[in-house]
Formats: C-alpha cells, sequence, structure tokens
C-alpha cells in the first residue's frame, strides 16, 4: 500500500487549517444541511435552485473536509531554524533575479502557499533550487518554460 505524502506545514498554517476544519464541520456543515433539509422540504427537488445550491454547497464543504483531514492526518510542523544561515522550510529570503530586481519570499510547504503573501514553496523549481543555499549563493533554476538564475542577497 502507498504510503500517504507528507505535508510540511508551518506550526501557523497547521493551527489555520484546524480552525477552517472546526468551521466546516460546526458552523458551514451544519447550516448547509439544514438549508438543504429545508430545501427538501419544498417537495418538489427536481426544479429547485435552492436544493441544487445546498447540495453542490454541501459536497464542496465536504470535499474541503477530507482534504484538510488528509493534510491533518500527515503532516510534519516545520520549525524554523537559521541552520547555520542555510534556506530551510520557514526561512524568508531575499533574492536577485538576472535583471537585478529584488524579491522577497518566504520558503514554506506547498499548501501554504499565497502569492499574495510572496511565499513559495519547497516544491517549486525555484524553492528546490534555493534548499540548503545560503547568502550570495548562485542559484540556478529549472523552471518548465526556462531557466534562470537568481542571488540569494540575504537569509532569515
Amino acid at each position: 500500500m502507498a504510503r500517504a505524502k507528507v505535508h510540511h506545514l508551518t506550526k501557523e498554517w497547521y493551527d489555520k487549517l484546524l480552525e477552517e476544519l472546526h468551521d466546516l464541520k460546526k458552523q458551514q456543515l451544519p447550516a448547509t444541511l439544514e438549508r438543504l433539509k429545508e430545501a427538501i422540504s419544498q417537495w418538489d427537488i427536481s426544479e429547485n435552485a435552492e436544493y441544487d445550491t445546498a447540495m453542490s454547497e454541501k459536497e464542496l464543504i465536504e470535499g474541503r473536509i477530507s482534504e484538510i483531514e488528509l493534510i491533518v492526518e500527515n503532516v510534519e510542523i516545520i520549525e524554523h531554524t537559521t541552520k547555520g544561515g542555510e534556506i530551510v522550510y520557514g526561512s524568508e529570503v531575499t533574492f536577485l533575479d538576472e535583471k537585478k530586481r529584488e524579491f522577497t519570499m518566504n520558503i514554506v510547504g506547498g499548501g501554504e502557499v499565497n502569492v499574495l503573501e510572496n511565499t513559495i514553496s519547497f516544491d517549486s523549481p525555484l524553492g528546490s533550487a534555493l534548499k540548503g543555499k545560503k547568502k550570495w549563493d548562485k542559484v540556478f533554476v529549472k523552471a518548465p518554460s526556462r531557466k534562470y538564475e537568481v542571488t540569494i542577497k540575504n537569509v532569515k
């Protein structure tokens, strides 16, 4: 039997997932089931938009609950340590691209990626290339569309 994928998460993200799971199970799902029950009581569900909407919402919520439960069951909490200045999970990395533009990213587990918060996954081409590197290292990245180089300016 294949082993489940281990999800590397920071403690903060793990806590967010547990909060979301609690909200889904204790608030959102019961409210949706109540709406579904009400829609069913209107007899003809074949052309009942409220029933269709509630059923779709129920399926989405149950899917998200299953997804979070799978992550939580197979999680490894990442403790951020500087590890001698090496880039590890949880590191904040400032780097320069080939055009000398500066970017700062936080290295996180795959489930935590949020472009708006400047996070990248260690599983991404850039994240994989940065893993274990130090300040002023030049890193060659093999992305699906191209190859490029970055210079690490700072690691926190």
